[in-house]
């Protein structure tokens, strides 16, 4: 399977976040409470201009043209993650690995591994927040040299979900990968 990886079109910008909410909601649907994928539709208007303003925002598309894959980085850290209770301890690191999502037929395929690369290219040291409920994306973020950093936190309006906090600090490396991926699943 081939994917092209690019930084975003802002003429795409509605796109891309309909994609993104697709792909939260095919992921942490089954383990969010409420009615958490109304919540997500609920969200697109205000997804749209966060686009815009991020710094880097790269999206894969397959060999048709649709989007497969969205991740954005940025320096963090941002408005929700303000410490309401005086144990918040910030990040070692600013930089933000704020999305990171793909379709779920695409796993498997390295395309995760090319995006990661791709948003935050060299390694780069960056922090990110997951939910405890999917512990794919945990491994995936260890194997690329992220870590608990001990802070967790209820992803309020989020499903009320666990969140974690991981960590990959500026010593930690990757292999690194490219931006094209041709890989069978």
């Amino acid at each position: 399977m081939r994917f092209e990886i690019a930084p975003m079109d802002p003429d795409e910008v509605a796109s891309v976040a309909k994609a993104h909410i697709v792909m939260q909601a095919a992921t942490y649907a089954p383990y969010a409470q409420g009615d958490f994928t109304a919540q997500l539709y609920d969200s697109l208007d205000a997804r749209i201009p966060d686009m815009l303003k991020t710094d880097r925002v790269m999206v894969a598309k397959n060999a048709w043209g649709n989007i497969v894959a969205v991740g954005m980085a940025g320096d963090g850290p941002e408005h929700w993650e303000q410490p309401d209770d005086p144990s918040f301890v910030w990040p070692s690191v600013t930089r933000y690995l704020k999305t990171l999502f793909t379709m779920p037929g695409t796993h498997g395929s390295g395309l995760g591994t090319a995006m990661l690369e791709a948003v935050l290219p060299d390694g780069e040291a960056a922090y990110l927040w997951t939910m405890t409920e999917n512990p794919r994306a945990i491994r995936f973020y260890e194997k690329h040299g992220f870590a608990p950093d001990g802070y967790g936190k209820i992803a309020v309006g989020f499903g009320n979900m666990q969140m974690i906090r991981m960590v990959r600090n500026p010593d930690v490396g990757t292999d690194g990968v490219g931006v094209l991926v041709d890989e069978a699943i």
